[in-house]
C-alpha cells in the first residue's frame, strides 16, 4: 500500500488525511470540509443524526427551556406559569 492510499483509507479514525486526522479540530471551514467524508465514513450520516438528536433533548431543549422559564398571562399579569424541567419520553 503506497503512502497515498494509506491517506485515502478512512476507516479508522487514527488515519490523516492531508495533515489531519478525525481527532484534530478543525480551524478552518476548509478543514472541516475535507474531514466531513472521513467522518461519515467512519461515524455514519445516520449515527451523526441520532447524536444530533440526542444532544438536542439532553441540552439544548432544557438550555431553551431554561432561558424561557416564565410565561405570564395576557390577560392577567399576576398570573404565570414556571417551568422547572422538561423531557421527552419513550414514544406509546
Amino acid at each position: 500500500m503506497t503512502a497515498t492510499e494509506e491517506n485515502e483509507d478512512w476507516t479508522t479514525p487514527q488515519k490523516i488525511y492531508k495533515g489531519l486526522s478525525l481527532s484534530d479540530p478543525g480551524k478552518a471551514v476548509e478543514d472541516k470540509w475535507l474531514l466531513l467524508p472521513a467522518s461519515l465514513i467512519v461515524k455514519g450520516l445516520v449515527k451523526q443524526h441520532i447524536d444530533s438528536f440526542n444532544c438536542f433533548v439532553d441540552h439544548d431543549l432544557k438550555n431553551t427551556l431554561n432561558a424561557n422559564n416564565r410565561v405570564t398571562s395576557d390577560v392577567d399579569p399576576k398570573f404565570s406559569l414556571v417551568y422547572t424541567n422538561i423531557y421527552v419520553g419513550i414514544p406509546e
